[in-house]
């Protein structure tokens, strides 16, 4: 046992990391046995911390008598997770913002709506729109297209048919089928693409970002007029996409300052593409 597990804060910390833990931790639940062994103390004491855990929301005890992480802990997380992700993406942004010369957006779901919570990079002269605090569709938009990368076919289908459809560009879907396809497509690219589809003459590259258990909770995503983008496209898309990637694995490292700056190697494009690169599956005008 190591010694920051040798204080009461510490061994908190140890039986909780059990419970959580890959090697140990199963969907079904640890028995005070299991969990006495795996952290080294004997069985009493686990189950009083254990009692107290319960009472506190930290650890569920299930009918069966083993336990698993109670709802306190995943709202700490999340919560956690939402400040990590609003210190490290800034830095993120301006680089992708100074490597492309444009802005980049960090983008939420509202049910069927895209929300853009954050701006950062240069104001170009051409096509500037201040996206902060608006929403766009869902449909038609990159940002909304990334944050629907783990909807099943389904899910997409029905937010199709029961979403107002703006009146968009030339290239917006036409139908549920074309919605399915495109998500699709952005899961096997590894970044989705949205070209005249929100707006005629707009194109955007958006890539999902995920929290600590592969849930996706935003969207990093570049828009800029077309004649801009056009033949730079598969570039942008890659940057957004390591950028992404990068925020994924902050949300579970640890901080080691209060200026998250990004690495150099930002810039260059993430190796291999789809699925495997976007942790599961992967958009904002």
């Amino acid at each position: 046992m190591g010694v920051s597990e040798d204080t009461s804060a510490g061994r908190v910390v140890a039986l909780l990391e059990a419970l959580a833990g890959p090697e140990l931790g199963r969907p079904e639940g640890l028995t005070v046995s299991e969990l006495a062994d795996a952290v080294g103390r004997d069985k009493s004491s686990v189950s009083r911390q254990l009692r107290t855990f319960t009472n506190l929301g930290l650890v569920q005890r299930k009918d069966d008598g083993t336990h698993v992480l109670g709802w306190r802990v995943f709202t700490i997380a999340a919560r956690a997770g939402d400040q990590r992700l609003l210190l490290y993406a800034p830095a993120v942004m301006r680089k992708i913002g100074r490597a492309t010369g444009e802005r980049v957006h960090l983008t939420i779901r509202r049910q069927d709506e895209v929300l853009t919570i954050l701006s950062e990079g240069p104001l170009s002269v051409v096509g500037t729109v201040d996206w902060v605090g608006r929403t766009v569709p869902v449909l038609g938009t990159s940002s909304g297209r990334a944050l629907m990368l783990d909807d099943s076919e389904n899910e997409i289908s029905a937010v199709y048919q029961e979403t107002e459809r703006p009146a968009g560009g030339r290239n917006l879907p036409k139908d549920g089928e074309e919605t399915v396809a495109r998500v699709f497509e952005a899961r096997d690219r590894g970044f989705a693409v949205s070209v005249d589809e929100h707006e005629e003459g707009l194109t955007a590259v958006a890539a999902p970002i995920r929290n600590m258990n592969g849930r996706i909770i935003a969207a990093l995503n570049l828009s800029a007029p077309s004649f801009r983008i056009t033949g730079r496209i598969e570039e942008f898309g890659r940057l957004i996409q390591r950028g992404a990637l990068y925020l994924n694995r902050s949300m579970c490292s640890p901080v080691d300052s209060n200026t998250a700056e990004p690495p150099t190697e930002l810039h260059s494009a993430p190796s291999g593409a789809g699925r495997g690169s976007v942790g599961r599956r992967v958009s904002h005008e």
